[in-house]
């Protein structure tokens, strides 16, 4: 974005109306009444393969959202454990979110698990152990690199300890997308729902 454009952009992203679209309007509307269209059978070919560490892609093609997000992929969320309290670490507009697969799922057309081909056994559980310690982390709306708080795409390289992935995350002006992820050469495609 050019300079003289996004100075003014980031100011809008701070004030309070801002932050009220796009936390309490923008992550609620659908532009269908329809019901997301991946099936139970599918959610279940997927939780077979589901491993801790695994870097959760989702979309909802109908989400307002969606639309403001580059790619056709608008959701990164981490796998912290299966059949646990709680499975997988996301950021939503309400901040760190304890979620299951099943709720993913539920709200998407499309899912991808993929791993990381540099993160071992051992390194995975110091990544895990990360993103449990990121409960309470507010949803970073203004997209910021290096701020306390996190965007939903953020959060998985947010918790690489090591910065395995080489994403430059705390650069001001890096903003990483879900698509970052399905498309790095170190990412293996477990399971893509469409495929």
């Amino acid at each position: 974005m050019k300079t003289w454009i996004k100075t003014p952009v980031r100011w809008c992203m701070t004030t309070r109306l801002y932050l009220w679209i796009a936390r309490d309007i923008l992550s609620w509307i659908r532009i269908s009444c329809n019901h997301t269209r991946l099936t139970g059978k599918k959610y279940h070919e997927g939780y077979k393969l589901l491993r801790p560490g695994q870097i959760i892609l989702s979309s909802d093609y109908s989400r307002i959202s969606s639309y403001l997000t580059p790619g056709n992929l608008d959701h990164a969320a981490l796998c912290v454990s299966v059949g646990g309290d709680y499975e997988v670490g996301e950021m939503t507009h309400l901040g760190y979110t304890e979620s299951q697969f099943f709720d993913i799922c539920h709200t998407s057309d499309r899912v991808v698990l993929l791993e990381c081909l540099d993160w071992d056994e051992e390194y995975t559980k110091q990544v895990i152990e990360k993103c449990k310690s990121l409960k309470g982390t507010a949803y970073d709306f203004q997209f910021q690199s290096g701020n306390k708080d996190l965007y939903c795409s953020e959060l998985p390289a947010a918790c690489d300890v090591e910065n395995r992935l080489g994403f430059p995350i705390y650069r001001e002006d890096f903003v990483i997308l879900p698509r970052d992820y399905y498309n790095h050469n170190f990412m293996f495609i477990v399971w893509d729902s469409d495929k």
